[in-house]
């Protein structure tokens, strides 16, 4: 009777144990199907813009050009032959290369392995700009600091407009100052390392081969129309690699319930070992030498 006892006892102990890991693992099948819902964006533009004492649009806050929901790389576990083809274009197509430019950015393109993300280098100006990453701007008199989750980057910016400082050297964020046209913050850069990459002008574009000289000139028009949203009109000026200027805008808004994360470049990297060529590399070797 009493080996009856311990064997029900051991029966029911172990059925207990089995329910709680199955419900245990339908907890994380759950957890892991749950899809991400950002809170919503205000579309309101109503509300005035604020002002600081001296008159201008404060263009203090978190801002956010958009969401992004992550989702499963289609490409994990699969060999590189089974990936999807790529489009035709190029995202370097929406820049306006000269020829022999375009042609070296499709070839960047094609390597799979040259965006200096891969290697661990910042982002950069223009290219930290835009993507589901917040900026906290926080204006000051005679100055403006923008934060970046991306890279935990930042950037003071004098805004008393005061030249360029003519011993700066070449850098990822550039030599910014700036000054107020009415109510518009005009934010100008140089001296950027010819290193960094610009990006598509429609997210970071990572891959994108969209190199830039060492002459690029960045301008960057800050506005605030309205309580809840900013604007950032950028306009990219290289004469060594565009045929004429490339003008893009990030349109952003304020989420003041937003926290940051710590960004930290390469952070338990797991992919460059594994990116190969879409396809063999242009034999016209003139791109390179430029």
């Amino acid at each position: 009777m009493k080996n009856r006892h311990v064997l029900g006892f051991l029966i029911a102990a172990a059925a207990t144990s089995v329910w709680a890991a199955s419900a245990s693992a339908q907890a994380d099948k759950n957890q892991e199907t749950k899809k991400y819902a950002p809170p919503a964006l205000s579309k309101d533009h109503s509300k005035p813009t604020p002002r600081t004492a001296d008159g201008h649009p404060d263009l203090s806050g978190m801002w956010i050009e958009k969401y992004g929901a992550l989702g499963t790389d289609p490409a994990v576990g699969k060999p590189a032959q089974n990936r999807a083809p790529r489009p035709a274009a190029y995202p370097s197509d929406e820049l306006p290369y000269q020829p022999w430019a375009a042609l070296k950015a499709k070839q960047l393109h094609d390597a799979e392995n040259t965006d200096p993300l891969l290697h661990c280098e910042p982002y950069g100006v223009p290219r930290i700009w835009g993507g589901p990453h917040p900026a906290r701007l926080v204006g000051l008199p005679g100055e403006l600091i923008v934060l970046y989750e991306r890279d935990t980057a930042f950037r003071i910016i004098p805004t008393d407009g005061r030249p360029h400082d003519p011993n700066a050297d070449p850098s990822w964020m550039g030599n910014s100052v700036a000054k107020w046209d009415g109510d518009t913050l005009v934010v100008d850069t140089t001296d950027l390392t010819d290193k960094s990459w610009l990006g598509s002008g429609k997210n970071a574009g990572e891959g994108s081969g969209t190199f830039h000289s060492d002459a690029l000139h960045v301008t960057e028009k800050i506005r605030r129309p309205d309580f809840d949203h900013l604007t950032v009109e950028i306009t990219d000026d290289d004469p060594k690699v565009f045929a004429h200027p490339w003008v893009y805008t990030w349109n952003m808004s304020l989420v003041p319930n937003e926290s940051m994360y710590e960004d930290v470049t390469c952070s338990n990297e797991k992919d460059y070992e594994h990116e190969v060529p879409d396809k063999p590399a242009a034999t016209d070797k003139s791109a390179a030498a430029n």
